[in-house]
């Protein structure tokens, strides 16, 4: 079979581990699949994995303004039909069975659902967030009626969350939604064959963004202040979108509150076995509520009771409890402290949450799915933001593009003149002699 994913993010971004459709990608390229990845802002390294293709806007054509201008909803005025063709020309078998997930609702996406269609796809999309509330945390690419859109007419609807199953089904009571959760990667976090935490404080866990949207202030100041004894680590990077309110400052004047900064994938089974309750702190709003965090899988795969702030889809999790104000947060810790954790219950149940079962039930649902013949034609020019902009808008943003675009030339050409004029000084420090003695003296 061939696998097209539309990404807006990149396939090494976060590690690699960042979406489900990473995980189910490499499931899919490990039973001898072929893929075809497409990604918004390339990726730093390149896979030389088999059967993979990997493709970046960049490679279709679009330059910084174009993604620019998507990135905000805005219409990126680039056509990239033409030049996708060629990519779907040069990686489609000609006999295989073809399927394309869209894991965002991203309308230059959508722009080749009809390419899809005409070329025999099975089209799914994987809701994976409550794209609505992406505003909240500074994400504007997200487009509403592009979801809608795929909801109506895609051949499989996947949510990652009942929350997000029932959200979807009240737009579209007839579109064939199905819920399929995340999973874990069984091959980096492999269970301990014995406890090896050598502590003896508490300490509480969490890793992933550590930001505005990620971590509670609140609740963590709370905890923090109401337990001076336990330790709080925190590993990610640090306040890295800078559309989001800042938590360094107020995280750092807690004496108790640890740091670590980012951490490799690899490495975090490591650092769980440090834990002894993991911790998703996170704020209360529409996103959270509709997630499903990989991490919790992730904790458990360390034996490691979860406390989690505002997400209720996790209840019925093993030893997995939720939490809604900071008191109770810091009450279920205390109760995670006390209970026993039975390994093999936690086994059984993470054995059913390995991305290949996950894969296996995608795969199941996608033969249960029918490829649609009809579909309407989606007229994505009037869904971008600016198709409703006033003229005095429009023209703000074309004349502010057009002085950044100054602005980049005149930086670009500062830094050109920067580089010829140290090549001119290596030229000169090379033909030197006194210069050339005294580099050899420094030898």
């Amino acid at each position: 079979m061939d696998f097209v994913f539309l990404s807006t993010q990149g396939w090494d971004e976060m590690g690699g581990a960042g979406r489900p459709i990473h995980f189910l990608a490499r499931e899919l390229l490990a039973r001898g699949q072929r893929v075809l990845f497409i990604e918004v802002v390339a990726s730093k390294t390149q896979s030389a994995e088999t059967n993979f293709t990997l493709v970046s806007f960049n490679a279709l054509g679009f330059d910084e303004r174009a993604l620019r201008r998507a990135w905000f909803g805005l219409d990126p005025k680039f056509d990239a039909v033409e030049s996708f063709k060629r990519i779907l020309d040069a990686f489609e078998a000609r006999e295989a069975e073809r399927v394309v997930v869209y894991a965002d609702p991203f309308v230059p996406f959508v722009e080749w659902f009809k390419l899809f269609r005409q070329r025999g796809y099975k089209i799914v999309y994987d809701a994976l967030d409550d794209f609505e509330a992406f505003p909240e945390i500074g994400l504007y690419f997200a487009n509403r009626t592009a979801e809608q859109f795929l909801v109506a007419q895609s051949d499989l609807v996947i949510a990652v969350s009942t929350t997000l199953v029932e959200k979807l089904s009240a737009w579209n009571p007839r579109a064939p939604i199905q819920l399929l959760r995340q999973g874990f990667d069984a091959a980096t976090f492999i269970s301990p064959r014995s406890e090896t935490s050598s502590h003896s404080n508490i300490t509480l866990g969490f890793w992933g963004h550590v930001n505005a949207f990620n971590i509670d202030l609140d609740l963590i100041e709370f905890t923090a202040r109401a337990r001076p004894q336990w330790t709080i680590q925190l590993i990610g990077p640090i306040d890295l979108d800078p559309s989001l309110p800042p938590v360094q400052e107020r995280l750092r004047a807690l004496s108790n509150v640890q740091l670590r900064g980012p951490v490799a994938h690899s490495e975090l089974p490591r650092y769980l076995q440090n834990f002894d309750v993991a911790i998703v702190p996170f704020p209360d709003n529409a996103f959270n509520r509709a997630r499903d965090p990989l991490k919790v899988f992730e904790y458990l795969s360390g034996y490691k009771p979860v406390v989690a702030a505002h997400t209720p889809q996790l209840r019925g999790m093993p030893y997995v409890s939720i939490a809604e104000t900071p008191q109770e947060f810091l009450q279920q810790i205390e109760k995670a402290l006390t209970i026993p954790l039975d390994r093999l219950q936690v086994d059984a149940y993470l054995a059913e949450c390995t991305w290949s079962k996950r894969l296996n039930q995608f795969l199941a649902l996608l033969a249960g799915s029918e490829t649609a013949i009809d579909f309407a034609e989606p007229d994505t020019k009037t869904w971008y933001a600016d198709a409703c902009a006033t003229a005095n808008l429009r023209e703000y943003i074309a004349r502010t593009e057009q002085l950044l675009q100054e602005r980049t030339a005149f930086v670009q050409a500062l830094e050109g003149d920067a580089r010829a004029k140290q090549a001119h000084i290596n030229t000169l420090q090379r033909f030197n002699p006194i210069w050339s003695l005294k580099s050899v003296l420094k030898k």
